[in-house]
């Protein structure tokens, strides 16, 4: 927009404008007051977001054909996100341990819990905030766009005040956060060494012993077990994992049994069976079995006089010794298994039929004529409907049973390896599947795998 004496320029989306004063024909030098100029652009529509330190600027300086802002909208500002405060460094799940990269574990990280008592307010929830509206340079409003709304914390274990906003522990626990829940789980702690004064532990939940476990005890809990010192000749069974920070010194009366990982500094003269993997640095004349793997790769890494077995395959640093004692170290698929899965399939079969069974009466009965159905018959029909209901159950989970443990020995067949990243001396016993391999001499960075039930060995360089 261009008068005699300035052009007038608004940007597109109406959110500035700019003033460049034309220089005069003649000698004479113009002169506008700030008045003069804000009036001009009022005329023109501009009423919002007027600069008047820049117009004074102008008005008392004048430099001809130099474009000067003089007015500038707002922009809506969006709304802040809700958000949610924690009082506690929440764990990102409930898998444990930590493991380093050289396969030691890293207790520390491993035994520390986020914990909370009952009562304690561990979260707060801070609503989206609407907004600033923003406006054009002709005094337009520019709505905002309001902050997204978080969806309220789901899990177990506290509960949620009116206003969607305070989330309260409901029981003390251990508190850590699992996919996209948060879970308290009761723990059972002791705060010193787990002995016959306190007796045996029972537990719905997790257990944290700050001490040693003196021989002769039992925990048994479905939650996870961490124990910060020793192990004796004790017994621990666990639902979850089982973390033992100082190290097993069973004196062959340890039974230790875990459905998720178990992980210890040491392992010795004890008997240790675990769903998930087993992590150790050290493993003396004990018996080790894990579903998974036996990682034993740490600085030590030693495995001596012990029997190991890893189904998915078993790394350590060290088998035997100069001493030539021997030891067993197996991977691969057991033979219980594959008798397990016949089994499995046998019993699915059965309860198949059974099934079928109870369906044929079933639709006799339904295709009778009601005149003859008796209150006897109508109670025999019920009474079908609840077994075939209870074996349908019963049904389901064999079937994912059999699937997992079918999965878990596919895999066994594939992968099972066994792999001596350091020195495997002589009189270690390697077995795997049916192929079985006594050492004769010491040999360094070996892998160990079944080839048509023969072990061959391999330099880990080409493995």
């Amino acid at each position: 927009m261009e008068k005699d004496w300035v052009i007038l320029k608004i940007d597109d989306q109406r959110m500035w404008a700019s003033l460049t004063i034309k220089k005069p024909e003649g000698e004479e030098n113009s002169y506008f007051s700030p008045d003069f100029i804000e009036k001009y652009l009022k005329e023109n529509g501009i009423t919002a977001g007027i600069l008047r330190d820049n117009i004074e600027a102008l008005a008392n300086c004048v430099c001809y054909g130099q474009e000067v802002v003089v007015a500038e909208g707002k922009y809506p500002v969006k709304g802040r996100d809700g958000v949610y405060s924690y009082t506690v460094t929440l764990e990102d799940s409930k898998n444990k341990p930590t493991i380093n990269p050289d396969g030691s574990v890293d207790y520390y990280n491993s035994l520390k819990l986020a914990m909370v008592e009952e009562g304690d307010v561990f979260a707060v929830y801070e609503p989206p905030t609407p907004g600033e509206y923003g406006y054009t340079i002709f005094s337009e409003m520019l709505p905002p766009i309001k902050g997204r709304e978080l969806r309220p914390l789901r899990g177990k274990g506290f509960t949620i005040s009116e206003d969607k906003r305070t989330y309260t522990a409901s029981y003390g626990g251990r508190i850590f956060r699992q996919a996209e829940r948060i879970i308290i789980e009761k723990i059972y702690v002791v705060k010193g060494d787990l002995d016959i004064e306190q007796g045996n532990i029972k537990f719905n939940g997790d257990v944290e012993i700050k001490g040693d476990v003196r021989s002769g005890l039992t925990i048994e809990t479905d939650g996870d077990i961490f124990v910060h010192g020793h192990v004796g000749g004790c017994k621990l069974v666990a639902g979850g994992n089982i973390t033992i920070q100082r190290g097993i010194q069973g004196r062959d009366k340890c039974f230790i049994t875990a459905k998720g990982n178990v992980a210890c500094s040491f392992v010795e003269r004890c008997h240790i069976e675990a769903g998930g993997n087993v992590y150790a640095d050290s493993i003396l004349d004990a018996d080790v079995l894990a579903r998974q793997m036996v990682v034993v790769s740490s600085r030590k890494g030693l495995i001596v006089g012990a029997n190991v077995t890893g189904i998915q395959g078993v790394v350590a640093k060290t088998a035997g010794n100069e001493a030539c004692i021997l030891t067993s170290i197996t991977a691969g698929v057991m033979h219980e298994d594959i008798i397990k899965l016949s089994e499995q399939s046998e019993k699915i079969m059965k309860i198949k039929a059974n099934v079928e069974l109870l369906e044929r009466n079933l639709k006799n009965i339904d295709s009778m004529d009601g005149s003859k159905v008796t209150k006897e018959i109508e109670a025999m029909r019920m009474k079908i409907i609840r077994a075939k209901v209870l074996l349908a159950a019963e049904l389901k989970t064999l079937q994912d049973e059999h699937i997992f443990l079918n999965e878990e020995v596919n895999k066994a067949k594939k992968e099972a390896r066994i792999h001596i990243t350091g020195i495997s001396y002589g009189e270690v016993k390697i077995t795997i599947g049916r192929g079985t391999y006594l050492t004769k001499e010491a040999l360094k960075d070996i892998v160990y795998k079944n080839v048509n039930d023969e072990i061959v060995a391999i330099p880990g360089s080409e493995a």
